[in-house]
């Protein structure tokens, strides 16, 4: 990845000309090998600096207050692509994707998934990662429980300690982001609240960052099912993605 210094007004012409794009990273079966689903992250094929990873991105989306525009470029694309892929017969049931607080808290907020209606796609192909403090902060909750009316699935990465009002808010993915993923053994009761309190509210589980067999190994034995991260592959284009949902080795 390049590492440049972008203006804000760079960003915000590549969003008005659909000059940016998402490389998406699968969520695998631990014990099938099969995708589960798929993470979006952007990715700027830029005409002079090359490609402009999401670091830089998501700098310049905060310094320019471009959360609005971007979320709603992110879930355009991702809505998009999960279409195709079900058009073509391509076995990626979940497309998930992060949305900031700033677009959530808008009156307008529902208009993120103006995309659901212009493509027609299953909204339940379709992710929503949530911002943290989601589950206490009466804003994001409302927004997002009018967000899930619409049979978009919901993922959280909140720790179970913090809580959540579960008559509000049903998320459909819980996951273990990192570092918690990578300190399996310091953090091992953790993980396993969270595979606990999943299987209370019939949602999945899903470890980020998973790099090595035994990492890997040591997550299935706390009961975790799903895991994604380098194990598997790094992010890849659309056209890629079949060359990473099979097992390692297999």
């Amino acid at each position: 990845m390049a590492i440049v210094r972008l203006r804000p007004g760079d960003l915000k012409h590549a969003l008005e000309a659909g000059a940016l794009s998402l490389h998406y990273q699968p969520q695998v079966h631990i014990k099938t090998g099969r995708l589960e689903g798929v993470e979006a992250f952007v990715r700027w094929p830029h005409p002079i600096h090359g490609m402009i990873g999401p670091g830089e991105i998501i700098r310049v989306v905060e310094e320019a207050r471009l959360h609005v525009e971007f979320d709603r470029w992110v879930v355009g694309a991702i809505c998009r692509q999960a279409k195709k892929w079900r058009t073509e017969g391509a076995p990626v049931p979940v497309v998930a994707a992060n949305v900031w607080s700033e677009t959530l808290r808008r009156p307008d907020a529902l208009r993120l998934l103006d995309a659901l209606a212009e493509t027609g796609v299953d909204p339940k192909m379709i992710e929503i990662e949530c911002p943290r403090g989601s589950t206490v902060d009466p804003d994001l909750t409302r927004a997002l429980v009018k967000i899930q009316s619409l049979g978009v699935r919901l993922a959280s990465e909140e720790p179970v300690t913090a809580g959540r009002p579960r008559g509000q808010l049903r998320f459909d993915t819980l996951k273990i982001p990192f570092p918690i993923s990578r300190e399996y053994v310091a953090k091992a009761k953790a993980i396993a609240a969270v595979v606990a309190e999943a299987k209370t509210i019939q949602a999945r589980v899903v470890a980020d960052s998973v790099e090595s067999t035994e990492q890997e190994a040591a997550l299935a034995s706390l009961g975790v099912e799903i895991v994604q991260g380098y194990l598997y592959g790094p992010e890849v284009a659309p056209s890629e993605l079949r060359t990473l949902i099979t097992r390692p080795g297999a």
